[in-house]
């Protein structure tokens, strides 16, 4: 259990590395491509699926592949965050809808979380 909770601690810090370059990348406004890719590998990392095919679920669906495979509450919400962080980016390029529905997909997953919710 140890080594367990070990390696999900240092799979979240890398995480959060790679959400902060992203984020960083998209405040200085680089080209839109690096930011996503680097929200894309977080994804891949979390989820073990491709994010290409990942972000085409709907969110019911995403909260179920989450559940079923019980992932880490802080997994979790790391995905949220890269969702959330994609939404911005789609948003800033004018993909409205695209971003809409990353951010009904990250309210999703990271409401899937709260202990209030019933399954």
């Amino acid at each position: 259990m140890q080594y367990q909770d070990d390696y999900i601690l240092r799979l979240v810090e890398q995480l959060g590395s790679m959400m902060r370059l992203a984020f960083s990348r998209f405040r200085e406004g680089q080209s839109s491509s690096e930011p996503l890719d680097v929200t894309n590998q977080a994804i891949q990392m979390i989820v073990d699926v491709e994010p290409e095919l990942f972000v085409k679920f709907s969110p019911q669906s995403m909260v179920a592949f989450l559940e079923l495979s019980g992932f880490d509450d802080r997994l979790v919400t790391k995905l949220s965050e890269a969702l959330n962080m994609q939404a911005e980016i789609l948003e800033s390029e004018g993909a409205l809808v695209m971003a809409g529905i990353r951010r009904e997909q990250a309210t999703a997953v990271q409401a899937s979380i709260d202990p209030r919710r019933a399954n």
